[in-house]
């Protein structure tokens, strides 16, 4: 059931979208989207661009959809749509934020040419909310009919979305742990202590010297899978490149903004657009709009800059490159 209703969404949300709508258009087909999963207008299941007052100010607040309770009146959830042929941005996220903290809700949506699910829960320590789900619209996808039964108005549930939300953060704590736990695996003292395991293992059926004369014509070593080495050693010299601020005769100074390369790229992931700030000698400078919706988790930002024909080297030299700023945001 829940399969077919997220197919049902796929169609609607995605499919039969043909051209570059408004949100205005795109508004009445998240309304019929609603409706799949339950929740209709007409029994008060939620409000379209509801006006809240920010306290004595003129300013208010309209979130696209509001969520709630048509028994209680109480606010379950926020949603916020994009126009669908235009990747989601971080302002879209800061917005859709900023409706959670003044609703007070630990739970928002994103819709545009994806579904992205955020928490602003008690978990996250972070400045504003955090992106914990993200769906794509493919048919007969578990993730989607996991985000069906989650936020269908018959199922829903704020603590099972509770739980939703602690999987991930537990996820991401076990991917932490995994990873100091490989770097002290492959570190060199732990490669005598595997030496002093294995001893003990045949001690036994042999004795010491002999095992001692054996280990001493073996390598006992544990290192990294090559396509994780080969990750590590990249994440190393974009990491050296970015800490001597790119410097060197022959490489031009790129600054990321943010300066992190790993908050750059996953910025990047989900905003699938950046400003590339070109600076030359003379004093001038311009602006282009970096299109990344071919950049994926496994891309060289730096690599991946350096490769355009004007960043190249012996091409930014001839063009009087100073320096070049690349930022998210425009």
């Amino acid at each position: 059931m829940n399969i077919e209703k997220w197919n049902k969404l796929c169609y609607h949300l995605s499919e039969k979208i043909v051209g570059d709508i408004t949100e205005r258009e795109f508004e009445v087909v998240v309304d019929r989207a609603l409706g799949i999963l339950g929740w209709e207008e007409y029994s008060g299941d939620f409000e379209i661009r509801p006006s809240f007052q920010l306290g004595s100010t003129k300013n208010s607040l309209k979130p696209d959809f509001l969520i709630k309770s048509n028994s209680t009146g109480q606010k379950l959830f926020v949603v916020e749509i994009k126009r669908p042929k235009v990747q989601l941005s971080t302002q879209n996220q800061i917005q859709l934020s900023t409706y959670m903290r003044q609703f007070k809700l630990p739970f928002g949506i994103l819709i545009g040419p994806e579904i992205q699910i955020f928490y602003d829960g008690p978990l996250n320590e972070q400045e504003n909310a955090i992106l914990i789900g993200r769906i794509k619209f493919e048919k007969d996808s578990k993730e989607g009919e996991e985000f069906v039964s989650l936020f269908s108005k018959e199922s829903f549930s704020l603590e099972s979305l509770h739980w939703f939300a602690a999987g991930f953060f537990k996820k991401n704590h076990q991917k932490t742990k995994i990873e100091e736990l490989v770097k002290k695996i492959v570190s060199e003292n732990f490669q005598d202590h595997t030496k002093e395991l294995i001893k003990q293992h045949l001690i036994q059926e042999f004795d010491a010297e002999v095992i001692d004369g054996a280990l001493e014509k073996v390598i006992v070593n544990f290192h990294l899978k090559e396509s994780e080495n080969s990750n590590r050693e990249s994440a190393k010299i974009e990491s050296k490149e970015q800490n001597q601020g790119n410097l060197t005769n022959d490489s031009l100074e790129i600054q990321l903004n943010p300066a992190s390369e790993s908050e750059f790229r996953r910025m990047l992931l989900i905003s699938k657009t950046a400003y590339i700030t070109t600076f030359y000698k003379d004093g001038t400078s311009n602006q282009k709009k970096w299109d990344a919706h071919k950049f994926t988790e496994s891309s060289n930002v730096l690599g991946n800059l350096r490769s355009r024909p004007e960043f190249r080297k012996g091409n930014w030299q001839k063009l009087g490159i100073e320096k070049v700023y690349v930022s998210i945001e425009k």
